[in-house]
């Protein structure tokens, strides 16, 4: 019984990429022209109105869902200024925003959201590096993983969410929607990254887990040294009492 379950959990979420991809292709053609000022002219504004839109350029490719807007900034930096995308990339590309830029060590493919307060990036493959508004170091995000990253707080850096794996059938959803490829590359590409994703999520459970026993570590430290600090006032306090008994002949 539990494998008939199984099995058509399977063929149900296979339905379901199917329509998505089938829905994404009866859409009216992307376009993907280029405007005549990319790699000429900055500021150069590519934006999705009434429909979704792939840009691509060598080792670049980015589909826009609808409404969605990105800028061509200086060389090799772009923009993203609001809306969903799906990056591919193989290049050194930036991509910025108000709150955080992040660019690729090699190939790598992710799932992008921006909003008016965040920016959100769920990594599907490679090694995305970020860095945050307000802080030099730079943070790897691996494949399978996502973060947010906000508004910049009172002490200048902006917010940033401990990495979270990614959940399944929302990403594969969102991703169905955007991919400019065939049904059938859709395919083999969530073929290919279901083990990683597995693999992600045991990683994060063990980051937490481990991240928890931390936090639980270093509250009983602070709870024992707090109890110790408790017991050397108390015998300071009781030494104090004894002396000033002692000096006034109060000692029974």
């Amino acid at each position: 019984m539990k494998f008939l379950r199984v099995l058509v959990y399977l063929a149900l979420f296979c339905v379901n990429v199917r329509i998505h991809a089938a829905q994404k292709s009866q859409d009216k053609e992307k376009p993907r022209d280029l405007p005549a000022c990319w790699g000429k002219s900055t500021p150069c504004p590519v934006q999705a109105i009434d429909s979704g839109r792939v840009v691509e350029a060598p080792g670049l490719k980015i589909a826009l869902s609808q409404g969605s807007l990105v800028e061509g900034l200086e060389s090799s930096t772009i923009q993203l200024v609001s809306g969903s995308f799906y990056i591919e990339t193989s290049k050194p590309v930036v991509f910025k925003t108000p709150y955080a830029r992040f660019y690729c060590e090699a190939e790598c493919k992710a799932l992008v959201d921006r909003i008016e307060t965040q920016v959100t990036l769920q990594n599907l493959n490679g090694r995305w590096l970020i860095r945050r508004a307000g802080e030099e170091q730079e943070y790897a995000l691996a494949a399978g993983l996502q973060t947010m990253i906000g508004e910049v707080e009172q002490q200048g850096q902006a917010q940033m969410e401990f990495p979270q794996s990614l959940p399944w059938l929302p990403t594969v959803k969102k991703w169905a929607a955007l991919y400019p490829g065939s049904p059938k590359e859709l395919k083999v590409e969530i073929a290919d990254f279901r083990p990683v994703w597995k693999g992600a999520v045991e990683a994060a459970s063990r980051l937490h887990g481990d991240t928890a026993k931390r936090a639980i570590a270093a509250a009983q430290s602070e709870q024992a040294e707090e109890r110790a600090r408790q017991r050397a006032r108390a015998a300071e306090d009781e030494s104090l009492r004894s002396l000033f008994r002692e000096k006034n002949n109060l000692n029974p």
